[in-house]
């Protein structure tokens, strides 16, 4: 396509605001101009043999040419530095905007395309790159632009690098579909991107392999931030890099894949996303390093960090989460989930839900102040799916000290069928309004916790009684008013019961001390607590009890 308009090496610098270029400039971007464009004539003025300056201003050599380990200095208060580029932002073509608002894309051999859209020069950019190539190729786009109705989107085949660190934007009422589109690529980048408004995604990626996404900005889209699948009878999308990216008030999830093998991610920021910041469906060998969201999934139910339909073998290095329905969800048949630490503060439901998962562990951190459970570990009774098993919870501070608390229980397990679990080495003092830590199944351990356990509480020990106190049916409560809780656990009586006891504030100063033992009530089916005189003190004596499951 001939020129529409034309520059010369002699061009003043243009308008900043609206980021437009001479075509030294974009010259300069192909790494073909030299010295990058430095908002002057950088030739008017060059260095001598005797270190002075030929045709510059008169001066002291020291203060017009300095030696700096070969490279040579001078005026440096006059150089524009936010148009100095780096080889890093050099490319096989260049998109850019003329001060008439005409869009360029150069090559190193000359102009390949000129036009009003930023995203139809940018496809006729990349088209440009080499035919059949086997090494990628990059197409910068360095100048702002509108998308509009029908100008499709920015498609990316393999062996492609896109760099778009500027803003595309995407008026109101404008029905935009994703802005970068890929589908079956491989060896593809985004270095990095900026979309703001209601465009359907920034990114979607379909049955891809071996993608690098670097920094992304995204902005009001309609539906994901970024989306990478490969589902159906579509192939799944396989080797993916994602650096940074931030989503912020789009109206579903912010990244999200759904069949992908082989997934490495560095930091994903949502902002009150209507879904999920992160989501993780079928995703198989994925390690995510730290995920933060700001009110997310209000009021779908959704989470800061999801994992869904059997995604499994996932690391994840930690979640943090602020108000939102809930801090982490995981649900049907995903195992093998790993979360290293979490801080999640606010959540309108749940902090944590692990229904129907194996194998999903949480190592530590805080949840505190959610207007549901702290942490649930909860099986639907679908019969179809496995029930939550293995999950682990430990190293948890929990609890809520708001005014009015409304964190009913801290760490509470439901059923049916929910089995193998374990509750160990949290702090959860003030954690539930109800109770602290409550479980339904007598095959999970609960052991080692501050402030609660497999049962708990406070009993007198009476001067001259034998026993000196008995707590019938120490299996913590009534299973039925838990909810979820539909049938007594049939192995109660296999459990292996443990006791920590001590005496509470304000007891006796005499010489006392006590046995403890456990005795099976067979016809009511539960354990009773019973607490025995060894050295009885003359006076009642009160005492703190924790009952810890240990098997």
């Amino acid at each position: 396509m001939s020129e529409s308009h034309s520059h010369s090496d002699g061009d003043e610098q243009q308008t900043e605001n609206a980021l437009t270029y001479t075509r030294r400039t974009a010259m300069a971007l192909l790494g073909v101009g030299g010295v990058a464009a430095l908002g002057r004539d950088a030739s008017a003025e060059t260095p001598s043999a005797d270190g002075g300056t030929e045709g510059g201003p008169s001066g002291k050599p020291w203060n017009r040419d300095v030696d700096a380990n070969g490279h040579s200095l001078y005026e440096l208060d006059e150089l524009d530095v936010r148009h100095v580029y780096t080889s890093a932002r050099e490319a096989d073509v260049v998109v850019w905007k003329d001060e008439e608002g005409v869009f360029h894309a150069d090559g190193p051999d000359g102009e390949i395309a000129s036009g009003d859209g930023v995203v139809p020069v940018t496809r006729a950019a990349i088209d440009g790159l080499t035919d059949g190539r086997t090494s990628k190729e990059k197409v910068v786009v360095a100048s702002p632009g509108e998308i509009r109705e029908g100008d499709g989107s920015i498609e990316l085949p393999s062996y492609t690098i896109l760099d778009a660190p500027v803003t595309l934007s995407v008026p109101d009422g404008e029905e935009v579909l994703p802005v970068v589109r890929a589908e079956g690529a491989e060896q593809i980048e985004v270095e990095s991107l900026v979309v703001e408004g209601p465009a359907e995604m920034g990114v979607r990626l379909t049955s891809c392999s071996e993608v690098r996404l670097g920094d992304l900005r995204i902005v009001g889209t309609k539906s994901d931030g970024v989306r990478i699948d490969g589902r159906g009878d579509a192939p799944r999308s396989t080797d993916i890099q994602v650096e940074r990216v931030y989503v912020e008030g789009n109206d579903h999830h912010a990244f999200e894949t759904y069949g992908v093998d082989r997934l490495q991610v560095d930091q994903i920021i949502g902002v009150d996303p209507a879904s999920c910041v992160v989501l993780l469906n079928d995703t198989v060998d994925a390690t995510v390093n730290g995920v933060v969201g700001l009110e997310p999934g209000v009021p779908a139910g959704y989470a800061t960090f999801r994992v869904a339909n059997g995604a499994h073998d996932i690391t994840v290095g930690e979640v943090v989460s602020r108000g939102g329905a809930r801090g982490i969800f995981g649900v049907s048949e995903c195992y093998d989930v790993t979360v290293g630490e979490v801080n999640i503060d606010g959540a309108s439901d749940q902090g944590i839900l692990i229904q129907n998962c194996r194998n999903f562990a949480v190592q530590g951190g805080v949840v505190k102040n959610c207007d549901g459970d702290g942490v649930r570990i909860d099986s639907r009774n679908d019969g179809e799916q496995i029930p939550a098993e293995s999950v682990s919870v430990t190293n948890l501070r929990v609890y809520d000290d708001r005014d009015d608390p409304k964190q009913a229980w801290g760490i509470l397990e439901t059923g049916p069928k929910t089995n193998n679990n374990r509750i160990v080495n949290n702090d959860v003092r003030g954690a539930g309004t109800e109770e602290n830590v409550r479980t339904f199944s007598n095959t999970t351990v609960v052991r080692d916790n501050v402030g609660g356990g497999f049962a708990s509480g406070e009993v007198t020990l009476s001067s001259g009684e034998s026993p000196a106190a008995r707590v019938e049916g120490v299996r913590g409560s009534d299973y039925a008013s838990v909810p979820g809780s539909v049938e007594e656990p049939e192995d109660f009586e296999r459990s292996a019961l443990d006791l920590r006891a001590k005496p509470a504030t304000g007891g006796t100063s005499s010489t006392y001390s006590w046995e403890s033992y456990f005795e099976w009530d067979g016809q009511a089916g539960v354990w009773d607590l019973v607490f025995e005189w060894r050295t009885d003190p003359g006076s009642d004596v009160d005492v703190d009890y924790v009952v810890d499951k240990t098997r």
